[in-house]
């Protein structure tokens, strides 16, 4: 919705290009990374199910906030508290799903990403049909807060697995002491580092294909639609087709041979010619994007079998790494043309490559009944 709704937040408050990603990226960003460390680590030592429930709830009722925010400020203000909210009751209730099936985490993972993805193409159609009725992105907003505050009802009562233990579980180390002894562990982060590079592949990538296709083929609303359509779709069934595949091919394989392909097919996408071609290759794109976070992720709660808060903890120390990508993009997109800046962004598949090769995959475990 953030990010759906973005051209019309802007106009609102009449802010500028910097003051919009000021609010919707880099404040939010910034309060992320100083509280949900804490966060995280706290949750690998109580219950999950206060987290996810209070976390849901603080988001809708911070969704209301951003819907009725009356300055730039408070809505500001706003999204940075539904920013931290989202990974209590998002991101943790992702962490206790996977530690609920951990030799099935790549399939979890991957259910869980094709829900998102789900969600991602909803947006679009819910901003649409209330445009249609007249309303802008302030009831957006407050319809997610709804949708938000009913999943909370719901998770404040669905019985939530007990914490696994985890290897070699002894008494809960101090704070400072979790966090340092997380951070040491080099397989761990990088596995986060290939998850983070999933980012350049998001968002990011479609707001830089849209821009390209309007200056360098001249494409309309409908053309952009259709060609960033079919990456949307092609997502969809790389990630179905991901669950099954799972089950023939080991997970490490499947990502080193899915990051492959998918530079294979961006260099294509690259010197396409037409919009058509366009679009059956960035849809291929969007078949050997999709699988990569699930599988990366995978790896990585792996490397720390039973914190997975400690997990999520680590991955913040790479959020000046997300939040600086986008601007870097953005500067080689200004001084030498989006052309070189989608070029820059073979480097994250090609970099999941050599991490996929020299990375040590998590130990097998037997499948859970």
């Amino acid at each position: 919705m953030f990010s759906v709704g973005a051209a019309a937040i802007q106009e609102s408050f009449a802010v500028s290009h910097q003051g919009l990603v000021w609010a919707l990226l880099l404040a939010p960003g910034m309060a992320a990374l100083a509280l949900e460390p804490i966060i995280f680590l706290c949750a690998d030592r109580w219950p999950r199910r206060p987290f996810v429930a209070v976390g849901l709830l603080v988001m809708g009722l911070a969704s209301i906030a951003c819907a009725l925010a009356p300055s730039p400020l408070l809505f500001t203000v706003a999204i940075s508290v539904s920013f931290v909210a989202n990974s209590c009751g998002v991101e943790l209730a992702q962490a206790t799903l996977v530690d609920a099936h951990p030799a099935e985490r790549e399939r979890a993972l991957a259910r869980w990403t094709f829900a998102g993805a789900i969600g991602d193409l909803g947006a679009p159609f819910v901003v649409a049909g209330l445009a249609l009725l007249g309303l802008g992105w302030r009831a957006g907003f407050a319809v997610m807060a709804v949708g938000l505050l009913v999943a909370a009802a719901a998770l404040a009562r669905a019985p939530f697995p007990p914490r696994a233990p985890a290897e070699g579980d002894e008494p809960a180390p101090s704070l400072w002491t979790a966090m340092r002894t997380t951070v040491a562990n080099r397989r761990l982060l990088g596995w986060l580092l290939a998850t983070s590079l999933c980012d350049w592949l998001d968002e990011i990538l479609v707001v830089l294909v849209a821009v390209h296709l309007r200056e360098h083929m001249g494409a309309g609303d409908v053309a952009r639609g259709l060609v960033i359509g079919a990456y949307v779709a092609g997502s969809l069934v790389g990630l179905a087709a991901l669950e099954r595949a799972l089950v023939r091919v080991p997970a490490h394989h499947l990502l080193a041979g899915s990051a492959a392909a998918c530079a294979g097919c961006f260099a294509l996408w690259l010197v396409a010619p037409t919009i058509w071609l366009s679009a059956a290759l960035l849809a291929l794109v969007g078949v050997t994007a999709a699988p990569l976070y699930p599988l990366t992720m995978a790896q990585a709660y792996a490397a720390l079998p039973g914190r997975s808060g400690a997990v999520h903890a680590a991955a913040r120390l790479l959020t000046p790494l997300s939040l600086g990508v986008p601007w870097l993009l953005a500067w080689i997109a200004d001084a030498s043309g989006t052309g070189a800046a989608l070029a820059t962004v073979l480097v994250a598949p090609l970099a999941m490559v050599l991490l996929a090769l020299s990375l040590p995959p998590a130990a097998p475990l037997d499948k859970l009944d």
